[in-house]
C-alpha cells in the first residue's frame, strides 16, 4: 500500500493512501506516455476508516484491456469527512505523481463513485482544468434523500458551477432510483456547461437501463457501477472511447517521433 503525506496550497496536509491494481508506473522515461487513471471510492460514516483499494468492473476491464493504462486505487481511511476534503484528498494525489512521479496532468484520469465522483469533478473543475479527464459513477456528497431544500438549492448551485468550470473530457453516469440524488438535479448541466461536443457527457439511465444491468439494484441504484453487467453495457461505448481521446490528446502534444 502507498502510503505519504502530500502538503497543498495553504499549508494544508493530506495523506495519500491506495494501491496500485495491477500494473505500477514504468520507469521515468515512459511515464509522459503513460495515463494513470486515480480511482476513489464513495464514503459512509458507518464504513469510514475502513476501505481498502479496489475497483469497479468497468475500470477493470480499463486496465486490462489498455497496457498504456495504471490505475491507482485511492482510499480515505478518516473518521470524519467533509463534503469539501474528498476533493482535498484528489488533489493530494494529482499533486504527488504530477509532481514528484512525473506524471503530466494531461495524461491524468479521475475516476470515482458517489463522493469520490464528486470530489474527482471539483478538483478537475477547480483546481486542475488541465487533467486528462474524469469518470463520475452517481457523483454526489449530499447525504441520501429526501434532501432539505437548502441542501437541494445549494446542490444545485453547485452542479451549475461545475459546468461553467469543466474544461476537460468526462463522463457523468447518473441512474433513476439512486437513493442520494435525483438525476433531474443535472438537468441544466448540458446548458450551463456551453462545452464543446468532445467536453463532459452525462449518460442517464432510466430504471428500466438499471435493472438490465443490475439485478440486485431493485431497491437502490446506487451501486450500479459494480455489477459486471454495467460494465458490459459500457464500456465498450462509453469509456474506451474516453480513453483513447486522452491517449491522442497524448500524443499530439509528444509531437511527432
Amino acid at each position: 500500500m502507498v502510503a505519504l503525506v502530500v502538503t497543498l496550497a495553504g499549508a494544508c496536509s493530506f495523506p495519500v493512501q491506495g494501491e496500485f491494481m495491477g500494473r505500477e508506473l514504468p520507469v521515468p522515461p515512459e511515464r509522459t506516455r503513460t495515463i494513470l487513471v486515480i480511482y476513489n471510492h464513495g464514503f459512509t460514516s458507518e464504513t469510514a476508516g475502513t476501505y481498502r483499494p479496489q475497483l469497479p468492473p468497468i475500470l477493470q476491464t480499463l486496465a486490462r484491456r489498455n497496457p498504456d493504462v495504471v490505475v491507482f486505487s485511492q482510499v480515505r481511511n478518516t473518521s470524519r469527512l467533509d463534503a469539501v476534503h474528498h476533493m482535498s484528498y484528489i488533489e493530494a494525489a494529482i499533486e504527488h505523481f504530477h509532481r514528484q512521479q512525473g506524471i503530466p496532468l494531461g495524461n491524468i484520469v479521475l475516476a470515482g463513485q458517489s463522493c469520490g465522483g464528486w470530489g474527482s469533478l471539483q478538483a478537475a473543475a477547480y483546481s486542475y482544468p488541465q487533467i486528462g479527464g474524469v469518470v463520475a459513477f452517481a457523483p454526489t456528497c449530499h447525504g441520501r434523500l429526501p434532501h432539505s431544500t437548502q441542501t437541494r438549492m445549494r446542490r444545485l448551485q453547485e452542479i451549475e458551477q461545475l459546468a461553467r468550470r469543466a474544461r476537460f473530457p468526462g463522463l457523468i453516469f447518473l441512474y433513476e432510483g439512486d437513493s442520494y440524488y435525483d438525476v433531474d438535479d443535472w438537468a441544466g448541466f448540458d446548458k450551463a456547461s456551453g462545452l464543446p461536443a468532445d467536453g463532459v457527457h452525462i449518460v442517464r439511465l432510466g430504471r428500466d437501463a438499471v435493472l438490465r444491468v443490475c439485478a440486485r439494484c431493485t431497491l437502490d441504484s446506487h451501486g450500479v457501477v459494480w455489477d459486471r453487467q454495467f460494465d458490459a453495457a459500457y464500456y465498450e461505448s462509453e469509456v474506451q472511447p474516453l480513453v483513447e481521446r486522452v491517449r491522442e490528446r497524448i500524443r499530439a502534444a509528444a509531437g511527432p517521433r
